[in-house]
């Protein structure tokens, strides 16, 4: 980069020097002509003495009598361009009579010869120190810019903790820094959740597994009745289903986060789309007692992937449904906001903690050992606020003690006509 720095501002330079110096060779060219023919006239004037006006001869110049009236006709060099030519007409001479006054012409040449190749030796001089001196600035400035890259090339996954100096930089590439230091920390904070959710993940699968191998050895120690071997396959069978609930868990969200099975975005009329998971969730709100309101006016134009979107609003549907009280109410409702579209999950059940508010969208968090307890993952929410990032999108959760939770899902409205807010 510093190479082409340095050759941009030699032919800019030596542009500019040429440039200037060709106008300054015209320029002078024409004031030493016109010097020229000053002296030209004037020294015509002074050979010029008289003009004799003898019958029948030609004019003759004596040094007594008067100037006589001299008309130029024209300027011209002669064939060698060593003389200046004057070319003269005399009308007091008998008979009128037309002549050339030459001028030595070779200070004229000397000196615009002079005066080119001072400009040419100039503007090579001139453009090679100024490719010298580019260089040098070039290098010094993009000094910065290499250490910048030295630390960016060495940020792999178990460096990520590091930083570029945005106030080394020149002030046109901060911005660029900033950005820079923005997306580390994002990743950084990415890898941070991948790592705490393989562990978790890694912790919830142990469990089982080691529950199987115990269980198993246990039968195996003795000859056992076929009773008892019954009640030890049923105890591995439980155990084997909460892990093929826990793997399927876990590919749902390898699929949430793009590795596989992802849709393109289209553009969804949230409206239907509640209605549909209502309906889908009838028989779960019926069984537990729960009113499921679910009445959305017009159509609530979105921009998203309709299986991630329906995903979302099932679990956390479920969710309200499973988690209210016997006689409670459920409430959906989608509405546009702006450029944005918010759809609401809301239940009037006992609410949630506010200690537990900040990790329900971590993986394997379980808010009470009741969950826990029904063979609950901690996975729902994670999904739900993971297939949401994935759609651009945002999700809030607000919920006190007695008073109920409110889910809040904020996406990208659609190109689809909207026929104003829908609500309940």
């Amino acid at each position: 980069m510093t190479r082409r720095i340095a050759i941009t501002i030699l032919v800019t330079v030596w542009a500019a020097i040429f440039i200037a110096g060709g106008a300054a060779w015209v320029s002078a060219y024409v004031l030493l002509l016109g010097q020229l023919d000053n002296n030209v006239k004037l020294q015509l004037q002074k050979s010029v003495a008289s003009v004799s006006k003898a019958p029948g001869r030609n004019a003759q110049f004596t040094r007594n009598s008067a100037p006589p009236k001299i008309e130029l006709i024209h300027f011209v060099f002669n064939d060698n361009g060593s003389f200046r030519e004057a070319v003269y007409f005399v009308p007091e001479s008998n008979p009128p009579e037309k002549a050339v006054f030459q001028l030595s012409a070779d200070g004229f040449w000397r000196t615009l010869k002079l005066l080119g190749f001072d400009i040419i030796a100039c503007g090579i001089v001139a453009g090679a120190a100024a490719a010298f001196v580019a260089r040098r600035i070039a290098r010094h400035a993009l000094q910065p810019l290499n250490t910048t890259a030295e630390v960016i090339g060495s940020i792999d996954e178990s460096k990520l903790d590091r930083r570029i100096e945005a106030q080394d930089l020149p002030l046109e590439l901060r911005p660029m820094a900033d950005r820079l230091n923005e997306m580390l920390e994002r990743l950084m904070t990415a890898f941070e959740q991948r790592r705490r959710f393989l562990a978790d993940a890694s912790h919830e699968l142990r469990t089982p597994v080691a529950a199987l191998i115990t269980t198993m050895e246990v039968a195996l120690r003795r000859p056992r009745t076929a009773t008892e071997l019954t009640d030890t396959l049923e105890t591995c069978l439980s155990e084997a289903r909460h892990m093929r609930l826990l793997v399927q868990a876990l590919l749902r969200q390898v699929r949430a986060e793009g590795i596989a099975g992802n849709e393109e975005p289209q553009d969804v009329d949230a409206g239907e789309m509640l209605n549909q998971c209502a309906e889908l969730a009838g028989s779960l709100a019926a069984e537990k007692h729960i009113n499921l309101v679910h009445h959305v006016k017009g159509k609530v134009p979105v921009r998203a992937e309709l299986g991630k979107l329906r995903s979302v609003v099932l679990n956390l549907v479920s969710n309200a449904i499973e988690y209210n009280t016997p006689g409670g109410t459920v409430e959906l409702s989608a509405s546009t906001n702006g450029g944005d579209t918010e759809i609401v999950v809301k239940d009037n059940g006992p609410g949630i903690s506010p200690e537990h508010l900040p990790h329900l969208f971590q993986p394997f968090y379980r808010a009470t050992k009741a969950r826990e307890a029904d063979g609950h993952l901690g996975l729902g929410l994670f999904l739900v606020d993971s297939h949401v990032k994935a759609m651009g999108g945002v999700c809030r959760v607000e919920s006190a003690l007695g008073a109920g939770t409110t889910f809040r899902v904020r996406l990208p409205s659609s190109s689809l006509p909207s026929s104003g807010n829908g609500g309940l």
